[in-house]
């Protein structure tokens, strides 16, 4: 593995454990023993690394759900998978979405880290949106964007609470017919 992947893995687990405000460069350098000028040969600034992180993550997360999209044609089974791909963030992972733990501190992160997260969550939406139109839901943008905020805020309750059931009842809400 690169250092570059090597630096973007321990980032990206201490922020969707911690928060982006709370890791320093210091912090991911001493995790992979180095120093945190050679953080700096990859990302000038810490907003450079949030980007990636984001954009990387996305990226995943996406390519999840594309090929869901490959596998089957029922609209629910794609919506399903949605699901769990939050679900799964917290359940087995034991960490939130990198983008509710950005978005939660939005006010105090840089703009492009956050256009990144808008763009993350709009794309969610968009897709939640088509899924929930092929399955003949009525206001198909309106229940995609309650569903998106609802995995995102069961996430941080259940996080908070330490009480997996709060996530499970959210992902049922959002699969229900």
């Amino acid at each position: 593995m690169s250092q570059r992947n090597r630096i973007l893995d321990i980032a990206e687990h201490r922020m969707r454990e911690r928060g982006y405000n709370a890791v320093s460069f210091r912090d991911i350098a001493g995790e992979i023993g180095i120093k945190s000028a050679s953080l700096h040969y990859h990302f000038p600034k810490k907003a450079d690394l949030g980007v990636e992180l984001v954009n990387r993550y996305a990226n995943t997360f996406h390519a999840a759900l594309d090929a869901s999209d490959s596998l089957t044609t029922d609209p629910w089974d794609r919506i399903k998978t949605f699901v769990d791909l939050h679900r799964n963030a917290l359940v087995e992972q034991e960490l939130l979405c990198l983008c509710a733990v950005f978005g939660a501190e939005s006010r105090g992160l840089p703009e492009d880290i956050n256009s990144a997260v808008t763009d993350f969550f709009k794309r969610n939406i968009s897709w939640l949106t088509k899924a929930y139109e092929a399955a003949g839901v009525e206001n198909a943008n309106v229940r995609a964007k309650a569903g998106v905020s609802i995995l995102e805020g069961a996430l941080i309750v259940a996080n908070s609470v330490r009480d997996n059931e709060v996530i499970e009842a959210a992902s049922d809400f959002v699969l229900q017919r």
